[in-house]
């Protein structure tokens, strides 16, 4: 197996980070966990109300009481107020949850773009080492194919060249096939193609 680059492999991992549907999800949770800790500290507003109402002098009611002029009024809501600091730290824990969440995610990232690129590199051993063979394999069939046709061999022989010849390009198409899918596989974690990253 060839010597596995690191170096490759954390730009891999970089890429999967960057590109990666899910990835863009996971940043975009923990920025909102991150607003929600900010909106949550300033809304200390929320709590209290302020109004104003002008009454003119003239006017008459049912009950006979009449408040002429100007009036302002606050009022404060206690329980919001008393209940705001537990607001703050659950914001802050939903923030924390959503960091622990990423680099749960990222680790299982990183595992995976590893192991997808490890199977790439063992497919496209076993493609090289079944195009050895087939050499080999295609060398020999020729020699007893050649031996058959003069009569210095028997047809047994033959036949087994020309079935192992046969099974040797059978198991190129599913190394070349599966070569390809784990390419696929790799590729889709990364967000490129593996020649555009060289």
């Amino acid at each position: 197996m060839p010597e596995i680059s690191e170096p490759f492999i954390s730009k891999l991992i970089a890429l999967a980070k960057l590109n990666y549907p899910k990835s863009k999800s996971i940043e975009l949770k923990v920025k909102m966990a991150d607003d929600n800790i900010k909106k949550v500290k300033n809304s200390w507003l929320d709590f209290v109300s302020f109004s104003a109402s002008y009454s003119p002098s003239n006017t008459t009611t049912l009950t006979g009481l009449s408040l002429s002029g100007y009036q302002a009024s606050m009022s404060v809501n206690l329980a919001g107020l008393l209940q705001k600091k537990y607001s703050v730290r659950q914001s802050k824990d939903d923030y924390t949850m959503a960091l622990l969440s990423r680099d749960d995610y990222y680790i299982s990232l990183e595992s995976d773009v590893r192991s997808r690129y490890i199977k790439y590199l063992q497919q496209a051993i076993t493609l090289k080492v079944q195009n050895q063979n087939a050499v080999e394999i295609f060398a020999s069939y020729k020699l007893i194919k050649y031996k058959y046709e003069k009569a210095e061999e028997n047809f047994d022989s033959y036949s087994k060249a020309l079935i192992s010849y046969t099974e040797i390009q059978q198991n190129i198409i599913a190394s070349e096939a599966a070569l390809y899918m784990a390419k696929i596989n790799l590729e889709e974690l990364i967000g490129k193609k593996l020649e555009d990253i060289r």
